[in-house]
């Protein structure tokens, strides 16, 4: 069985705590994260929070429906510092609930769940134009950069499949994502800055 990661989330009128527990191993410390870090992910896709030695990076996933933490657990004698680092995946929108009950509650809320496990839930990914993936796969430092953001952006539980056309920009492309069968949304995987590659980035559009 897959050592999946509890998190045990107390929500209070200003901030939240978290801590993880695996078979493993468990956090080191409680993660305090203030309200206002988790409200500015409606408004931007990601967020840093630091908490002593330690910081998260928080991501939202409009498109999967869910949060990305990013935790860097670090603790240090003096001289050195040392740690791990794990990434759980919660649905945002139970997040997004728990925290705005919190406001309205007298005493903590307290949410336990275990995180996403989207290891096997990667859709399908298929392209039906092959000029620009092949432009894509012949440059080293285009193919990287692809490659990495199709595994890392892609992770979409819900989605079966989604199809790859190209774009007019080069090693660019418009996708179609597929639900039951039916398509529900189209969008653009466009590679921005191209006049440098080591500053490349590629992003979504819808």
């Amino acid at each position: 069985m897959k050592d999946r990661t509890l998190v045990y989330m107390i929500f209070r009128t200003d901030c939240i705590s978290l801590r993880t527990v695996r078979r493993s191993r468990k956090s080191p410390h409680r993660f305090y994260i203030p309200h206002s870090r988790l409200e500015a992910l409606e408004h931007t896709p990601y967020m840093i929070a630091h908490d002593l030695n330690s910081f998260a990076v928080l991501r939202r996933d409009i498109y999967a429906g869910n949060i990305e933490i990013e935790l860097t657990w670090l603790s240090g004698d003096g001289h050195a510092v040392s740690g791990y680092q794990e990434t759980v995946i919660l649905p945002y929108g139970q997040l997004a609930a728990y925290l705005d009950k919190s406001t309205s509650e007298d005493s903590p809320v307290v949410w336990k769940t275990l995180s996403i496990d989207n290891s096997h839930k990667q859709p399908q990914l298929v392209f039906k134009s092959s000029k620009n993936l092949h432009a894509s796969l012949a440059d080293n430092i285009v193919r990287h950069k692809l490659v990495r953001f199709l595994r890392d952006k892609f992770c979409w539980p819900q989605s079966e499949r989604i199809e790859f056309y190209d774009d007019f920009l080069p090693y660019s492309f418009t996708f179609k994502e597929y639900r039951g069968g039916k398509s529900v949304m189209t969008g653009g995987l466009v590679l921005h800055r191209q006049d440098d590659r080591k500053k490349a980035r590629y992003s979504i559009h819808t």
